[in-house]
């Protein structure tokens, strides 16, 4: 693996069948592969595109952006996003939650876009 030419090797790595959990084992390995996994590189690129594709639209191509440290943010926030929503049962009995409801999320400091889009994705669950 570590032989292939570096275009080849990210090609594999931006596979979706691959994970997160996959890519952070693989780059642990050894220096080569830890190159290619860089988290500005288009290998952490893809897996947010995979993951949460509606978000790409904030981000400019030509931003220094670390793929891997935004993949963690929305990660931690969709984690934060659906503990709040799992306790508005417990702290709300009405049909109507009010705004102060939401003032958790405003606390946590991430972009407002990754809430949207894990409350999003939180609505358009099978089964609910």
């Amino acid at each position: 693996l570590t032989d292939l030419p570096g275009e080849l090797l990210e090609l594999i790595l931006c596979c979706d069948v691959l994970g997160a959990a996959d890519i952070g084992r693989v780059s642990c390995t050894c220096r080569r592969l830890r190159e290619a996994c860089q988290p500005r590189g288009k290998v952490w690129r893809e897996r947010f595109r995979l993951r949460w594709p509606s978000l790409l639209k904030y981000y400019s191509h030509t931003d220094g952006v670390s793929w891997l440290e935004e993949y963690k943010a929305r990660h931690n926030a969709g984690i934060e996003a659906q503990r709040i929503v799992a306790s508005f049962s417990k702290r709300f009995f009405s049909e109507h939650v009010p705004c102060d409801g939401f003032s958790d999320i405003e606390t946590l400091g991430c972009p407002s876009h990754f809430f949207e889009d894990e409350l999003m994705c939180i609505l358009n669950m099978e089964g609910r």
